[in-house]
């Protein structure tokens, strides 16, 4: 039996709060102290106003009503606020489906240069993207869409005739870089980039060319023991590869998101600590992994002098 998905609680004004149970909705919408803010996915408002210091949230997520916001044709502009490239299905007609790649950068896209609306408005893989906790995507109007390349082309010193931020010439180079990211993905070949094997086989099948026959086991032995204090956590590789020096600095990972991250990992070994000092880019990330190395090495030595002392 599948568990019921969250439900979305948001203030009088429209702002996220945090995730509840579908019983404790009901009870909200029973009592009158919210109303039903959208259907799909079903998100309920508080009727009561809600101070600052009461939201409890990890990040900022604009709501959406999707029922009204799909209610009629428009452009629909899609930023990815994931910490990695996401893939999404879309239902072109009965029996075709339409795959997108939105890539690891919070550029937004106007996704309808790229997918029809129709199926953009009934894809429900769309959906769960937006609505999953935290969302891997998010909708934007077409204000928040411009202001966000006026930014960039503020930045970039891109303006217009008038000596204006150029919106449209910001667009236009990060979709130039967005198509010229792909066709390079596309040419260039696949190579074997797995690690060297830990075993080796020292005993072969009695088949032809060492195949085993039916029942028989090749033998291995390792060729060398490693330690699980030596294996860095795969998350805090994968982490420490988004902000490279490798990587433009509008693509980076905020160093704001990588904390984050980072702080939700449990048990963090000494070696990880030193990895995110060698390659985490940041000052402020190296700083919180030297605070963290120097309470675990005071934790370390207090259970040695509890053992030495017993």
């Amino acid at each position: 039996m599948s568990r019921p998905s969250p439900v979305i609680v948001v203030d009088s004004e429209k702002r996220f709060l945090e995730y509840t149970d579908a019983w404790a909705a009901r009870k909200l919408l029973k009592a009158r102290l919210a109303t039903v803010f959208s259907r799909s996915p079903f998100a309920i408002m508080l009727l009561r106003n809600v101070s600052i210091s009461e939201i409890r949230r990890r990040r900022v997520m604009p709501v959406r009503n999707f029922t009204d916001h799909f209610k009629d044709e428009h452009d629909v502009y899609v930023q990815n606020v994931a910490n990695a490239q996401v893939s999404c299905e879309f239902p072109l007609a009965p029996g075709r489906v339409e795959g997108f790649l939105f890539p690891h950068v919070r550029d937004p896209i106007n996704l309808s240069q790229f997918i029809p609306f129709h199926a953009i408005k009934d894809s429900m893989d769309f959906r769960k993207l937006l609505s999953r906790r935290p969302p891997a995507l998010q909708i934007l109007t077409q204000e928040e869409y411009l202001a966000f390349y006026k930014d960039k082309a503020k930045r970039a010193g891109l303006v217009d005739a008038k000596g204006n931020p150029d919106a449209d010439a910001a667009i236009d180079a990060t979709e130039e870089k967005r198509r010229r990211t792909a066709d390079r993905n596309l040419r260039e070949p696949i190579t074997d980039k797995s690690p060297e094997p830990i075993h080796e086989v020292t005993e072969r099948g009695t088949g032809p060319g060492g195949a085993t026959h039916f029942g028989e086991k090749q033998r291995v032995s390792a060729k060398e023991m490693i330690s699980e204090d030596d294996v860095i956590n795969p998350r805090i590789l994968h982490l420490c590869n988004q902000v490279k020096n490798e990587i433009p600095e509008e693509e980076r990972m905020p160093a704001k998101d990588l904390l984050e991250a980072l702080q939700e990992i449990p048990t963090l070994t000494m070696d990880d600590y030193e990895h995110i000092r060698a390659h985490g880019f940041y000052n402020t990330v190296k700083k919180w992994a030297k605070q963290q190395m120097s309470t675990l090495s005071e934790k370390d030595s207090e259970k040695e002098e509890a053992s030495t002392s017993t």
